[in-house]
């Protein structure tokens, strides 16, 4: 089966989004002027262009799609020039704007936008730290589909994403296989904007926990999209919050993951900031942290230059 968007559908799900974004995170409507940056999105996926559209649902702001450069030097030429109240991209895309600009020697960004917009990908509490003190603004973090628009998103800096009821009807499907209005599971979606799926649920394939009103307003109570709530290594099965909490806050670390090394042994994958002076001990607080979690496995720790490949989704637990 071929779904398409038609003209009214592809509105909601290209222009209209940025509408109801602008309404959550309660940005006045004058924040936005014609022919002006309105959002910059960035991106490192290859071999996509830059480009400039109109968005007229925020006074005819402009929408600029920014596709980074490989030198540090012109990414900061470009952000510094194109400044907008929205701030948008997958965690991986603004992290990488990130290093870019303190490769430039920048420990702060130039400018702040009123608010980053993240979606695409979990967004790990380490990472939305990293983001937050950078950019010095709060984060929006949304739920979105090619085919539907707008899910689900957090006001500023909340824990519990609105579900947007205009556009999407949500249950659960639970570990027995039923759907069910509220509960923890993967999420089941009635789109109600695109009329091609309209009516017809599908599984997302992200989990949350989901939490219907009486009054049949939605909220999702925890996002963990594809990544799990429990990691099961070789000799324990953390959660990984907890995980998390012990690796992901290390000083002058910039990404971890866990994944299935040879000899049956588990291997992390850690890669530095591009600011840190002492690797060396950077490693040795890793290998203390791991072994409090872990110490009955010998894990492997392996250095990488990054983890998340250009355009690819962050996974942390790949085992």
């Amino acid at each position: 089966m071929r779904a398409t968007l038609d003209e009214a559908a592809w509105y909601a799900v290209n222009y209209h989004f940025f509408a109801q974004i602008r309404e959550l995170a309660g940005l006045p409507a004058a924040a936005f002027r014609r022919a002006e940056p309105a959002v910059l999105f960035v991106s490192n996926k290859p071999g996509r262009p830059s480009f400039v559209r109109p968005l007229p649902s925020l006074n005819d702001g402009l929408y600029l799609r920014l596709q980074l450069p490989a030198a540090a030097q012109a990414t900061r030429a470009l952000f510094e020039k194109f400044r907008a109240p929205v701030l948008y991209g997958k965690p991986t895309y603004l992290l990488d704007l990130r290093t870019a600009l303190l490769d430039q020697g920048l420990e702060r960004a130039p400018w702040s936008p009123r608010v980053l917009l993240v979606s695409g990908e979990p967004l790990h509490p380490d990472d939305r730290e990293r983001l937050t003190d950078y950019f010095g603004a709060p984060v929006v973090d949304a739920l979105a589909s090619t085919e539907g628009g707008l899910i689900a998103a957090t006001p500023p800096d909340e824990a519990e994403y609105r579900v947007l009821a205009e556009n999407v009807r949500l249950e659960v499907l639970d570990a027995s296989g039923r759907t069910a209005p509220s509960g923890q599971g993967e999420l089941v979606l009635t789109n109600l904007v695109n009329r091609s799926t309209a009516f017809a649920r599908y599984r997302t394939g992200d989990h949350a926990g989901l939490r219907t009103a009486p009054d049949g307003t939605q909220r999702l109570t925890r996002l963990r999209g594809r990544e799990p709530e429990t990691v099961d290594f070789r000799s324990r099965t953390l959660s990984a919050d907890e995980v998390t909490r012990a690796i992901g806050f290390l000083p002058h670390l910039a990404d971890f993951r866990f994944t299935a090394g040879e000899r049956e042994r588990t291997l992390l994958l850690w890669s530095a900031e591009i600011t840190c002076t002492d690797p060396v001990a950077l490693a040795r607080s890793l290998r203390h942290a791991v072994t409090d979690l872990l110490p009955d496995e010998d894990v492997e720790l392996r250095r990488c230059d990054r983890i998340t490949p250009p355009g690819g989704k962050k996974r942390r637990f790949a085992l």
